[in-house]
């Protein structure tokens, strides 16, 4: 990146994904950076028109010829050779950014031509080691939903027991009709022990027939029921903010990483039959951490200090932005 005696802010790009978490992720990042961020369209197959495309973007969208870019990508669509040759185009002025929420055994040879890569699997240069996985969440838009929210959570009985339950994913489909009711008679033995109520949502990812199998196992256990369909970001930071503890489906990395800011007490399922190796070993750093225990029979409250991966990711990146211009 060349000198930049003006300071100027840096312009920065998210790379767009259908992947609705490591989107999120990038956008949570891009936000905590403070700087604004635009979205620019995954690569179309064509390095040199995409390239030509950006570059006209860079003039229409920068303050000069010198304004520094950073361009945020990661784990998702396979654009890690795409988004790598772009340097040529920005010479020095580009920072790349790779959030690595799940990688596969052997990394892309080409991962290691980015400035910064996070990562709660891998360490060494240029490698920042999360605990959990970036996401949206932070403590402003928090405490809005905190409040905005407060008159409706503060009608529900008290503790609230925040379930949250993803599903299946591309490479593990064992959230069942029979996972879901095994699930359902735990999160009993925790509901009965505390009292209170289980406020749920699901997601995207959530199975039908093993959602209702769930709600159907809690029959007889107050519990407050909200699609994901129909409640808008706001109202499951609120939920967030209001529940005293959570269960965790171990499949939605975002999830664990999102109740884990809070600092509440965290209870995780990880069956090998509903959960990836990947997303085993991520949730375990939680464990480790002391963020999180299995989801058993027993409770008893702990504390913990938050982790923090996405304002983890900002910092840095502001320290090497500093030291780069």
């Amino acid at each position: 990146m060349t000198a930049n005696p003006s300071k100027t802010p840096p312009l920065v790009w998210v790379v767009d994904s259908a992947y609705t978490g490591e989107l999120h992720a990038r956008i949570g990042l891009a936000e905590r950076l403070g700087y604004g961020y635009s979205l620019i369209p995954l690569p179309t197959g064509d390095a040199s028109a995409y390239g030509d495309m950006l570059r006209q973007r860079y003039r229409q969208e920068g303050y000069g010829h010198t304004t520094p870019l950073l361009i945020i990508t990661g784990t998702g669509e396979e654009t890690t050779a795409e988004i790598a040759n772009l340097r040529p185009v920005f010479a020095q002025q580009l920072f790349t950014v790779y959030l690595a929420s799940i990688l596969p055994d052997e990394r892309h040879p080409r991962l290691g031509e980015y400035d910064l890569i996070a990562s709660p699997q891998l360490s060494g240069n240029n490698i920042i080691t999360l605990i959990g996985v970036p996401h949206q969440l932070n403590h402003e838009n928090l405490a809005l939903a905190y409040q905005q929210h407060a008159d409706y959570f503060s009608t529900l009985p008290y503790p609230i027991i925040g379930v949250l339950v993803g599903g299946n994913t591309r490479y593990c489909d064992g959230f069942t009709q029979s996972h879901a009711l095994y699930l359902a008679e735990r999160i009993i033995n925790i509901s009965q022990a505390l009292g209170g109520c289980l406020a749920i949502t699901n997601s995207r990812r959530t199975p039908a027939p093993a959602l209702n199998a769930l709600l159907a196992g809690l029959n007889g256990i107050p519990h407050y029921y909200f699609d994901w369909q129909h409640i808008d970001h706001t109202f499951y930071h609120a939920l967030l903010a209001h529940a005293d503890l959570f269960v965790v489906t171990g499949d939605s990395l975002s999830m664990c990483s999102e109740a884990a800011f809070t600092g509440k007490p965290l209870l995780v399922d990880i069956s090998t039959s509903a959960t990836e190796c990947y997303h085993r070993e991520i949730v375990g750093g939680l464990i480790d951490y002391g963020a999180a225990k299995l989801l058993g029979e027993d409770f008893e409250p702990w504390r913990y200090i938050p982790p923090d991966p996405t304002g983890t990711v900002a910092n840095v990146i502001q320290q090497r932005l500093m030291e780069r211009i």
